[in-house]
């Protein structure tokens, strides 16, 4: 039993077994970390009030936001190249770490002479040295980390973002018992950020060691060439996602984006399961596609969206109906107002779930640049949707804003897809996930209008919709359990 233990999630014997165990690692990795850090996060917002806590996200939105600027697509072309050309990954490590630490250093001196003038705030002005070093710091180990995802090895992933984050939550709390205030929790955080920097530092030594010795001017061109169009990506993405911190930060009050942070908080850790699942099927579809085989490649995708269907649906259902008192659950009742914008932005998981690994399927068949039209105008519709309607609604504006733009995105985004990449088919293997959904979510409803607490009517939704899948006949379920199978039989 130990020794199938110990061969499922520490070795790489086949195809299935190393994109379960990959799986398993990142989103243990991923959800044990955020779950961690979520505990001072919350109690953060409770002993900051939300204005000090507002101050606090804002810092840390736009060290999301100049993050951008720091990799233009370097990591993912490390992890890429990486995988595909194993006898030089020395000199492609070395090389695409000059170039990293070039563009950190760059987003730094940018991030003091920039930021400043982009907040009302003075409270977070004060802070913007320290989210240079933030940069640097997550810049260091999301880039180790990347090679760490070429070799396929993420048991060592999730071992440093478990450890960052218990740092950061350690250290933490500790800080709070002390000096309640934006700022010594964002210094802290800065600090804990730079420990799991070190840590993979340590971790990837040998590497590191030969970074001077390594290094082949050779292949800077071809690194910057190829990252060019995810670069835009990146950029384009990261404006996205952070431009609502910023302005609601220009025309609204600390107060509400605090509130506004604070659903968005609950949305992060939904989000970070869809990038896990195609991180762990990124090299495999990468491989499938050398080998031409092209039906395999339209299964996979066909199954991992059907999958992340199959979270996103039932998620979104329970969230816009909970959203009241899973607010007030989990940050207390000064939070309830964040109710409001937590139910619109549950709707993005419709898209942000499948958007994952179409973004991967475009990179895996080098159709990135495709990808830059979309995203351009999803930003740009939500700069102008924001400017409409964050002024008179607030904090429900920009979730509707969001909203609008992600589904501009969306639809763009599919056609090409299915058009220039690969036609595969999705409505098809929804029907019983959606009956499955709406059941469950009539039941969920009326347990909230009976007044059964949040916790029990979770749990008791969660099963009544596998069950009701198993019930359907969900094809899902079969694969899974033949997967896990095969995979237990090897």
């Amino acid at each position: 039993m130990i020794t199938k233990i110990k061969g499922l999630l520490f070795k790489n014997t086949g195809t299935s077994q190393t994109v379960l165990k990959n799986t398993f690692w990142l989103s243990f990795g991923q959800i044990s970390g955020r779950l961690i850090r979520a505990a001072v996060i919350i109690y953060a917002a409770r002993m900051l009030g939300v204005a000090e806590y507002g101050v606090f996200s804002y810092v840390l939105g736009l060290a999301g936001f100049f993050s951008v600027f720091s990799d233009i697509g370097v990591s993912s072309i490390l992890t890429r190249e990486a995988a595909k050309r194993p006898e030089n990954r020395a000199q492609i490590f070395a090389t695409t770490f000059w170039i990293k630490m070039a563009l950190l250093l760059g987003t730094a001196a940018a991030i003091m002479l920039f930021a400043p003038s982009f907040s009302k705030i003075e409270a977070a002005r004060a802070l913007i040295p320290f989210v240079a070093f933030l940069v640097i710091f997550d810049g260091i180990r999301d880039f180790s980390l990347s090679f760490i995802r070429a070799l396929e090895k993420m048991e060592i992933d999730a071992f440093v973002n478990i450890l960052t984050n218990i740092a950061i939550t350690v250290s933490g709390f500790i800080i709070l018992a002390l000096s309640a205030t934006a700022q010594a929790l964002t210094i802290t955080y800065v600090l804990s950020s730079g420990v799991g920097a070190l840590i993979i530092i340590l971790v990837l030594r040998k590497e590191f060691g030969k970074i001077f010795s390594d290094f082949d001017r050779k292949l800077i061109r071809p690194i910057i060439a190829a990252a060019i169009p995810l670069a835009l990506l990146g950029f384009l993405g990261s404006f996205m996602l952070n431009l609502d911190m910023i302005m609601l930060g220009w025309w609204r009050t600390a107060t509400e984006l605090g509130y506004y942070s604070a659903a968005q908080r609950v949305l992060q850790i939904f989000y970070i399961f869809p990038p896990l699942l195609s991180s762990a099927l990124f090299p495999t579809l990468v491989r499938l596609i050398g080998q031409g085989k092209e039906g395999k490649v339209r299964e996979m995708a066909e199954q991992t969206i059907t999958l992340l269907f199959a979270i996103a649906i039932p998620l979104t259902i329970g969230g816009i109906i909970l959203a009241k008192p899973f607010m007030a659950f989990i940050y207390g009742g000064e939070y309830a107002p964040a109710a409001a914008a937590f139910r619109f932005l549950m709707v993005t998981l419709l898209f942000i779930f499948p958007a994952s690994i179409l973004g991967n399927l475009a990179f895996a068949y080098n159709k990135q640049m495709r990808f830059v039209t979309p995203v351009a105008i999803a930003s740009i519709g939500n700069f102008a949707f924001n400017a409409l309607l964050i002024p008179s609604f607030g904090i429900v504006g920009c979730s509707i804003a969001t909203i609008i733009a992600l589904l501009a995105q969306n639809i763009i985004t599919w056609r090409i897809i299915k058009r220039e990449v690969i036609a595969f088919k999705t409505l098809r293997h929804l029907p019983r996930i959606v009956a499955g959904a709406t059941g469950m979510g009539i039941i969920t409803f009326l347990l909230e209008f009976f007044g059964l607490p949040i916790i029990p009517n979770i749990v008791v939704s969660v099963a009544l919709y596998v069950g009701l899948l198993f019930l359907f006949r969900e094809p899902l379920i079969r694969q899974l359990r033949a997967t896990l199978g095969s995979v237990w039989a090897q």
